[in-house]
C-alpha cells in the first residue's frame, strides 16, 4: 500500500453548525433572518459569545464587547442566550451524527467528529441531490477517494435542514485524521464542504494562521513568532532538538506533529469518554471591576462551582490555574503577522501545582488568593479558575486529622443538600448580599464526561 493509500485508510468527518447559537434564534424568529445578530449571556453583559453570519461580515466575533461590536455594526441586534434551546437543538444534531457510524465524538455543543471509516461503504449507491453533490462525485471519483464520504456529508446536510430547521447549516471537513478534519471544515463557511488529502494537507496547512490549528494557542502562538516562526512551513524545517530546547518534550512532538498533518488520536464515542483531565470555570462581569473585595467574592463564586463540579465527579486535583482580565487595552505594535497592530486586553495568569490534592472549594480559593496576591486589581471583566491534574477521589490518601475529617463530612452534607434542593441552597458567608452566580451550559465542553448527561436524558 502506497503511503498517501495508508494515509487515507480512516475517513473522518468533522461537522460544525454554522454560527450556532445565532443560527438557532434566527430559526426561531424568521424575523431575525438576513439581519446582524449577537448573542451574550444574559441581558445586560458586556461580551458577545456568538455571532450571526450577518454581524461576522461587519467584523463582529466571538469575545467581542458589546460596545465594540456597535461600533463596527450599529444596527446589531442582541439577544440573550437561550441555552435550553441550544441543548434541544444539539441533542437533535448529535442523534443525526450518530446514525453514520458508533464512532461519534461530542467535540461541543454545535461539533462531531465522525470515523466513518467502517460504514462509508454502505453509502456508496445513493441519490444525487444536486448539481454541487454531482460535481463532488465526479471529483471524488476521479481521485479514486470513497464516494460513501461525499454521500454521507450531503445526507448531514439534507436532514439538518428537514429535522432541525431550513436555515440552520453546518461545514463538513473531511479527511484522514481529527486535526485535517477540523481544519477542513474551516476553509469554506457557511455551508460548505472540503476534503484534504494526503496530497493537499501540506498546502493547505502553510496557508493556514498558526492560530487557526485547534489546540495551538495565543501562548503558543506568541512563542513561536518569538522565535520568528510565523507559518508551518517554517515550523517543519526546525529540527526535533530546536523544538525540545525551546518547547520541552511535550510541545516539541505535538508541534512536530502538527505541521507534517500527523494525527493519530481516535475517535471517541461520547459513551467511551474518559475522565476529565481539568474542571474550571469562567466568567465575564456585567460591568468593570475595581474593588478587590468584590473581585475576591467572584473568585469565591466561581472556585465553589468548580469544587462542586469535581467532587460531584468524584475527583480531586492539585493544580490550580486562576487568571483575570482587564477592561483596559495595550495595543500590539510588533509586527507579528496577522495580530499586528490589534488591541488586547490586559491580563494577569498564574497557577500552583500542590502537593496534595484538594476538591474543597475553600481551600482552591486560599490557593487563587495566593497566586493573585500581587497582581493589580482595575477594571478587571473576566475571571476564571482551573482545577487540573485530576485524580479519582477514591484513590486519594485518606483523611486522618480529626478537624479535616469534620471539614470533609461538613462538605459531604452540604453537597446532598445542594444536589437535592438546588445549586447554592448553602453557600459560603462569604457570598452573601451578592448575586450569586449559578452554573450555565456553554458550547465548549471541557469537562465532557460531566457537561454530556443531557444526552443520556
Amino acid at each position: 500500500m502506497a503511503n498517501g493509500e495508508l494515509l487515507m485508510a480512516r475517513i473522518i468527518l468533522h461537522v460544525d453548525l454554522n454560527s450556532f447559537f445565532a443560527r438557532a434564534s434566527q430559526q426561531a424568529n424568521p424575523a431575525l433572518q438576513g439581519k446582524p445578530v449577537g448573542i451574550v449571556k444574559a441581558r445586560g453583559r458586556t461580551c458577545i459569545i456568538a455571532a450571526s453570519v450577518e454581524a461576522k461580515s461587519y467584523g463582529v466575533v466571538t469575545g467581542c464587547r458589546v460596545n465594540d461590536a456597535k461600533k463596527l455594526c450599529p444596527q446589531i441586534i442582541l439577544l440573550p442566550a437561550d441555552f435550553d434551546k441550544y441543548e434541544d437543538i444539539s441533542r437533535r444534531f448529535i442523534k443525526i451524527c450518530a446514525s453514520y457510524s458508533p464512532l461519534c465524538e461530542v467535540f461541543s455543543l454545535d461539533e462531531c467528529f465522525i470515523d466513518v471509516s467502517e460504514t462509508t461503504r454502505f453509502w456508496h449507491n445513493r441519490p444525487i441531490t444536486s448539481r454541487e453533490h454531482l460535481a463532488w462525485i465526479e471529483l471524488v471519483r476521479s481521485l479514486g477517494l470513497p464516494i460513501g464520504a461525499i454521500n454521507i456529508a450531503f445526507d448531514i446536510k439534507r436532514r439538518l435542514n428537514q429535522e432541525i430547521g431550513d436555515f440552520m447549516t453546518c461545514s463538513v471537513g473531511i479527511s484522514y485524521n481529527r486535526l485535517l478534519a477540523k481544519l477542513a471544515s474551516n476553509q469554506i463557511k457557511p455551508d460548505g464542504l472540503f476534503w484534504i488529502t494526503s496530497d493537499n494537507a501540506l498546502n493547505i496547512l502553510d496557508k493556514s494562521h498558526l492560530m487557526g490549528i485547534c489546540g495551538l494557542g495565543f501562548g503558543l502562538y506568541n512563542h513561536l513568532i518569538k522565535l520568528e516562526i510565523d507559518n508551518f512551513s517554517k515550523l517543519r524545517a526546525c529540527s526535533p532538538a530546536f523544538l525540545h530546547k525551546h518547547f520541552g518534550p511535550y510541545w516539541a512532538v505535538h508541534l512536530f506533529n502538527i505541521c507534517r498533518g500527523i494525527d493519530n488520536t481516535a475517535v471517541i464515542p461520547y459513551q467511551e469518554i474518559p475522565e476529565a483531565k481539568s474542571v474550571g470555570r469562567t466568567y465575564t462581569t456585567h460591568k468593570p471591576l475595581n474593588d478587590k473585595n468584590a473581585i475576591y467574592k467572584l473568585t469565591r463564586n466561581l472556585v465553589e462551582e468548580v469544587s462542586a463540579k469535581a467532587r460531584k465527579m468524584g475527583l480531586t486535583g492539585r493544580y490550580v490555574g486562576f487568571s483575570m482580565r482587564s477592561g483596559e487595552e495595550y495595543q500590539n505594535n510588533k509586527n507579528n503577522g496577522w495580530l499586528a497592530n490589534r488591541s488586547f486586553s490586559k491580563g494577569w495568569h498564574g497557577h500552583r501545582t500542590l502537593k496534595n490534592y484538594i476538591d474543597d472549594g475553600k481551600k482552591l480559593f486560599d490557593v487563587c488568593r495566593l497566586i493573585s496576591k500581587d497582581w493589580e486589581f482595575k477594571n478587571i471583566i473576566f475571571c476564571s479558575v482551573t482545577l487540573g491534574m485530576l485524580a479519582k477521589k477514591a484513590y486519594s490518601p485518606l483523611v486522618l486529622f480529626p478537624d479535616d475529617k469534620k471539614q470533609e463530612n461538613l462538605i459531604q452534607t452540604i453537597d446532598k443538600i445542594n444536589w437535592k434542593l438546588g445549586d447554592y441552597t448553602i453557600f459560603p458567608s462569604q457570598l452573601l448580599g451578592t448575586s450569586i452566580i449559578r452554573p450555565e451550559v456553554t458550547g465548549y465542553f471541557g469537562d465532557k464526561k460531566f457537561r454530556l448527561n443531557f444526552l443520556r436524558k
